[in-house]
């Protein structure tokens, strides 16, 4: 897997479950692993969040940042890259990421030129469950150039009626079901909800994290400035 040209461009542009409590805001983790320590994105830096914040944080999952997303056969195992690979265009490479059994509403539009944010959770994971509204504000917000995606590890049943007040009706965002976890498991993910935006130039991903881990939150702001970078590039062509 190769680092994206986008590392330099974007820069310069600029097992067993273990469920924790609802108020504690850490994600629902498999077994009994501790998360690493990653670098922040680009994105994440500036002024977005205080300069006396470590310039790290926790991740419960194999980091991708600034990797393309990879594409997967059926089954969920990785494909190998190889020379050729590189001309796969992004639309096509995330198609190949996304194993999904069955869209829970409507599968989402034609992906060409679009960023798509892709968050893994499951029904029964509180933390998950608050985040969902964020997504559906993110949809609403940002339709027009993101792409939101959930991809749940439960099944139809249990989004319809999951605990709480919202309810699988209420999800105004493109939600997949995938109970086999072949994506989240690509990605080694291991606590949830865990999100990744990828871009669409090359299939990059851009943003990794828990969406709502709190002081790293994935806000409206960096993502008004990983858009911004974008259009940036559209203007340049």
């Amino acid at each position: 897997m190769r680092k994206i040209a986008l590392f330099a461009i974007f820069p310069a542009l600029l097992g067993s479950v273990l469920v924790l409590g609802e108020d504690a805001l850490t994600p629902c983790v498999r077994g009994d692993k501790e998360p690493q320590q990653i670098e922040l994105s680009p994105f994440e830096q500036g002024n977005l969040i205080s300069s006396q914040r470590p310039r790290q944080k926790n991740l419960w999952a194999d980091s991708w940042l600034f990797l393309e997303v990879p594409r997967l056969d059926e089954k969920g195992k990785i494909i190998e890259e190889t020379d050729e690979s590189v001309e796969i265009p992004a639309v096509e490479r995330i198609h190949q990421f996304l194993k999904i059994e069955e869209w829970y509403n409507a599968a989402p539009p034609d992906l060409e030129g679009k960023y798509v944010l892709i968050e893994f959770w499951a029904t029964w994971c509180p933390p998950c469950r608050r985040s969902l509204p964020m997504l559906n504000g993110w949809h609403e917000k940002f339709g027009d150039e993101l792409v939101v995606i959930s991809i749940c590890e439960t099944n139809r049943a249990a989004i319809d009626d999951m605990p709480g007040d919202l309810k699988g009706k209420d999800l105004a965002h493109f939600v997949g079901i995938d109970t086999q976890r072949r994506c989240a498991n690509a990605l080694n993910v291991w606590g949830i909800p865990h999100a990744i935006l990828v871009e669409p130039m090359y299939g990059g991903i851009v943003w990794e994290g828990m969406p709502n881990q709190p002081n790293y939150e994935l806000s409206d702001e960096i993502i008004e400035k990983i858009l911004s970078v974008g259009r940036k590039l559209k203007n340049q062509k």
